[in-house]
């Protein structure tokens, strides 16, 4: 059954990412986005890149069998654009052609493959245009599976982005090899993030830091003891660093297994998400931040903003 369009315009945007594909579809009536539908699967497409430089075809599949339901989705829901694009995973991978291909022939999209650049400032309008803050500086900050985006800016204008290769699936698989983790592989991650963060923006103060991407909210999820992901209640919810830390600190002492029973924590995140804190944690170190506020929107949103020129 379809379900025609109620306004002038229906849309969906794809974020095709190293650990998770999110599905935006959102109707544009005068010029403002209105969600209807804002999902994640957890993929993991980009699960082994970081030791072989290729996409797996197991990894490949998973990718293809989420883009089918989500393209359903779009049919049934009358949508009449989509966009979609590629981040860390396919920018890297050495065969990524191969999956963009498979999906050109299967489902007739074309897959646009964002550059780091692009995809923080997709990043930064996602949220400058949610909060409409002109006068205090906002840093953004998108960790991602592969890489993560520091954007500095006013308003709607970006004054500096860095995107770094730095993701939570990039730096569990490199270093965080025990279960549970041994002090010295995180001590070692940690030493690698805090080396390239000099490279990030660092704002006048005072400034607003705004963390997006499913690290930052689970990390909201799991601080409130969410037994269900709750959009209404994660976003801009206001992460403490002191809190930060004890989850850290809770990680690190858990076994995997342990580590899927927290309340907040997606199983399917349980083993990445004490390398995703950790990067943010060490942001907030280099940036002396105390707190961040967890914001749901991403670079789906700010895809859509720049496609259709809601800016």
């Amino acid at each position: 059954m379809k379900f025609g369009p109620t306004s002038p315009e229906r849309v969906a945007s794809i974020d095709i990412g190293t650990n998770t594909i999110l599905l935006l579809i959102a109707d544009v009536d005068q010029g403002i986005l209105n969600s209807l539908i804002d999902t994640e699967t957890i993929v993991r497409l980009g699960e082994g890149v970081q030791h072989t430089g290729i996409l797996s075809e197991e990894a490949m599949e998973r990718g293809l069998k989420t883009l089918g339901k989500y393209l359903t989705r779009c049919n049934e829901m009358g949508v009449q654009k989509i966009f979609a694009i590629g981040t860390s995973a396919l920018r890297e991978a050495q065969n990524s052609f191969f999956f963009l291909q498979k999906v050109k022939e299967k489902f007739d999209l074309s897959i646009e493959i964002l550059s780091g650049e692009e995809e923080a400032r997709y990043s930064f309008l996602s949220v400058a245009k949610d909060l409409q803050e002109d006068e205090i500086p906002l840093v953004v900050v998108d960790v991602g599976g592969g890489s993560t985006e520091f954007i500095l800016g006013h308003g709607t204008y970006v004054n500096k982005a860095v995107s770094l290769p730095l993701g939570s699936v990039r730096l569990t698989e490199k270093y965080l090899l025990s279960d549970p983790v041994h002090e010295e592989e995180w001590e070692e991650m940690n030493r690698a993030v805090r080396q390239m963060l000099f490279q990030i923006p660092h704002p006048p103060t005072p400034f607003l830091m705004v963390a997006v991407g499913g690290t930052a909210t689970t990390l909201a999820s799991v601080e409130m003891g969410l037994s269900e992901f709750l959009p209404e209640k994660i976003h801009r919810f206001e992460l403490k660093r002191e809190a930060l830390k004890n989850q850290l600190s809770l990680y690190r002492s858990k076994t995997l297994e342990q580590r899927k029973k927290i309340p907040g924590l997606a199983e399917a995140r349980a083993d990445v998400i004490l390398a995703g804190g950790t990067i943010l944690d060490q942001a907030m170190e280099e940036l002396r931040c105390q707190s961040a506020s967890i914001h749901c929107h991403g670079i789906r949103y700010g895809l859509l903003y720049q496609k259709l020129n809601l800016l």
